[in-house]
């Protein structure tokens, strides 16, 4: 006879818990009507700004408001950004360093070069301060000494690599598979796969420079910088353009760099493969397509298929394809309240924003900020705000949902921010 479990009839006030329980949950498409549904847990205050602050881990000092933002539980998709923020004591005074790592395909690029660029750029930076004595430092020679540090730490992962493999192609093309699997198979070291996974991996980069005077600032690659005025409103200005395969001027470089090579940017992709066009790491698009038939295709890794890496290497005839080089500007500081807004490209992508122009996004930004600082509330972190106003705002449902939807998929960019202020400080 089959074995009978019996439950006792739920009472009223359980069934009332139920329901209670049930009630804080919904569904949502996440703002792309006919995908999903998907479930979230809906959230009131203080709860919902509570979560925000945990996931967002927000930091503030007494110039810098810093966070990186990634919802998604960790064991789906793990954040590739990195932010640092530093202050520097060099002779002369205190200089302020901000800057956002955007990694991509994999965490060894990113993490190598936001452990390793800032303390090179530092002591590039203090001993041509020393140099200099009692003269002060040329912007433009502050300009050279950025642009270098980028550039000689991109050669050093390239460096690193070809000294584990054959730098003669020669040599390389006579390499049976085994032999190549037998590099990474008989190093205790972990040196060759290392060396291997910073060149599959990549990162962009965004970062300041303030002198200790706070009347200039270096920007690398893109920024933008609020400025208020006399009569109290403030205007934004967005240093450089996106560097990516969607910007014409990017794509024109890339395509006067590799004439007859139709492929070189395709589908608004570098090599029909990678979105930024200027970036550390990603080598195996700045080298001979060899290093890819024969070497990456024998390394054990989940990053990148075999089948997109044999398409991208028959495309690979005149590298590099990927720039090293950053676009660094210098912007002379008025003495009058200003802010820097740094941030990877997770934000402009956030709903708020997405599809929204280049010069509407930047006039929002700046107006926003401006605001919360003219408010003079020290205990407010402006990137949390900003990260707020980009996930949703005021409405709780839309913030409830990317923080809690639960899917099984990354359904939202990495957003780091920086914001740099001055003559707004905390004391």
């Amino acid at each position: 006879m089959p074995n009978i479990v019996s439950l006792p009839t739920a009472s009223p006030s359980e069934h009332l818990l139920a329901l209670s329980e049930v009630s804080q949950f919904g569904t949502t498409d996440m703002g792309h009507p006919g995908e999903g549904p998907w479930t979230f847990r809906m959230l009131s205050e203080p709860f919902l700004t509570a979560e925000l602050k945990r996931i967002a881990s927000p930091r503030s000092t007494r110039k810098v408001d810093s966070l990186s933002f990634q919802p998604c539980s960790p064991h789906v998709y793990q954040n590739q950004d990195r932010f640092v923020v530093e202050e520097w004591n060099l002779p002369g005074g205190t200089w302020q360093f901000n800057s956002i790592f955007d990694g991509h395909v994999n965490h060894y690029t990113v993490d190598y070069v936001a452990q390793t660029l800032p303390r090179n750029l530092k002591a590039s930076l203090g001993a041509a301060l020393r140099d200099s004595g009692n003269r002060q430092i040329t912007p433009d020679r502050v300009s050279q000494i950025l642009r270098d540090s980028v550039v000689e730490l991109d050669n050093e992962i390239s460096s690193n690599f070809l000294d584990v493999f054959p730098r003669d192609l020669r040599q390389l093309g006579r390499m049976s598979d085994r032999e190549v699997q037998n590099i990474f198979q008989r190093d205790s070291t972990g040196r060759s796969r290392s060396a291997a996974a910073r060149c599959l991996g990549g990162t962009t980069m965004v970062l300041s420079l303030t002198d200790p005077n706070e009347k200039n600032v270096w920007v690398a690659n893109l920024g933008v910088l609020g400025l208020r005025h006399r009569g109290g409103a403030w205007t934004g200005t967005l240093i450089n353009h996106l560097h990516a395969g969607q910007d014409h001027r990017e794509v024109q470089r890339i395509r006067t760099e590799h004439p007859r090579e139709p492929d070189c940017v395709k589908n608004g992709r570098v090599l029909g493969f990678l979105e930024p066009t200027r970036a550390i790491g990603d080598v195996w698009l700045k080298i001979p397509s060899l290093y890819t038939s024969r070497v990456f295709s024998n390394f054990d890794q989940d990053w990148i298929s075999q089948g997109t890496l044999k398409q991208c290497a028959s495309r690979i005839f005149t590298p590099p394809y990927v720039s090293n080089s950053p676009d660094v500007y210098h912007r002379d500081l008025p003495n009058r309240p200003w802010f820097l807004i740094l941030c990877s490209d997770g934000l402009p992508s956030a709903e708020t924003y997405d599809g929204m122009d280049v010069s509407t996004m930047t006039r929002t930004w700046t107006e926003f900020v401006g605001q919360i600082l003219d408010s003079q509330s020290p205990a407010t972190n402006t990137a949390l705000s900003l990260l707020r106003t980009a996930i949703g705002g005021q409405d709780e449902h839309k913030v409830s949902r990317s923080l809690t939807v639960e899917m099984d998929e990354r359904y939202m960019d990495d957003v780091s921010i920086s914001i740099q202020r001055f003559h707004h400080r905390r004391i």
